[in-house]
């Protein structure tokens, strides 16, 4: 198979930029590659068309990093994934609490200007986390203005996170064959649920945080005797699915369970209208990042939470 422009057939999953001639004008088609062969590339936009382009009518065509922005704007998507009880905005800084369970709920999501000085809004973030006994931290996108910022202020960072995405239709495909008939989907965390959910040892807090947005699947796999075996989470806005919690019970690794749960999930979000799926993943975890690169997902971006000093 031949490549076009500068991709190829293991670009797929990836987020590119076509530029085509149609009628004679030249135009940008921006998204995700979900479709390449000899005959045309198909490009999935922000607004889930699918867009092909004939092979013929490429004038030129890449791979192409994610815009802060753009990973700004996928910070936010996941934020509200993952709802904290207890938040406050300054400007469009939203600072997060959540008790302590996960740094997600418990730093600051920068999603915009925090419409003051930069040193009144660091201070004003220490004096909302001090009262409430938590350390500060604001979680910034590696690389961006913010986060050189807070290194020069001294701020520590914590391990880097990837933040991968696919769309669900490659997911779909690569996923083929997984026998996702006995997994259930509902929107409420079960005690089953619960007891698979990082070694059943969570705190109430996150039973909120768990069930808290508007369209949420939380699925389970059920063994022959009714034993839960493995679990996994989702989160629709679409376009978007995000995909959290995918555990299996140690004595039954191996056997396919996180896929199939997945699968159920990933048809799950379809139902809902999304059409590409994000998760995150430490940068370090490489048997991790391997299965799901396996799976069709590539790096949109990375983030890493930093700590006053």
């Amino acid at each position: 198979m031949s490549h076009i422009g500068a991709l190829g057939p293991h670009d797929i999953g990836a987020r590119v930029t076509v530029r085509r001639r149609v009628q004679g004008e030249l135009s940008d088609v921006v998204g995700d590659l979900e479709a390449f062969d000899d005959a045309s590339v198909a490009v999935r936009t922000a607004d889930g068309t699918l867009v092909a382009v004939p092979s013929p009518d490429v004038v030129a065509a890449r791979v192409v990093g994610p815009s802060t922005r753009a990973a700004v704007d996928l910070e936010g998507v996941a934020a509200r994934a993952w709802p904290a009880p207890d938040s406050h905005w300054l400007g469009r800084w939203w600072l997060r609490a959540a008790g302590g369970f996960t740094a997600r709920a418990n730093s600051v999501r920068p999603l915009g200007p925090p419409g003051v000085a930069a040193d009144d809004a660091l201070d004003a973030v220490r004096e909302w986390y001090a009262t409430r006994g938590l350390p500060p931290r604001v979680q910034v996108v590696v690389g961006s203005s913010l986060d050189r910022d807070l290194a020069r202020r001294g701020w520590s960072a914590a391990p880097q996170v990837r933040v991968m995405t696919a769309t669900l239709s490659l997911l779909a495909s690569r996923l083929d064959g997984c026998d996702s008939s006995r997994v259930e989907v509902g929107d409420v965390a079960s005690s089953d649920w619960l007891s698979l959910f990082r070694g059943g040892g969570a705190p109430p807090v996150a039973r909120e945080i768990l069930e808290g947005p508007d369209s949420v699947g939380l699925a389970t796999l059920s063994d022959d005797e009714g034993a839960a075996v493995a679990i996994g989470r989702a989160v629709a806005e679409p376009p978007w699915l995000g995909l959290t919690a995918i555990e299996v019970a140690p004595h039954a690794r191996r056997r396919g369970h996180g896929r199939a749960v997945m699968a159920g999930l990933s048809a799950w979000g379809r139902h809902h209208g999304a059409v590409r799926a994000y998760l995150e993943v430490l940068a370090t975890n490489e048997p991790a990042i391997a299965l799901y690169q396996s799976l069709g997902f590539v790096e949109h971006h990375r983030y890493t939470c930093r700590e006053a000093p």
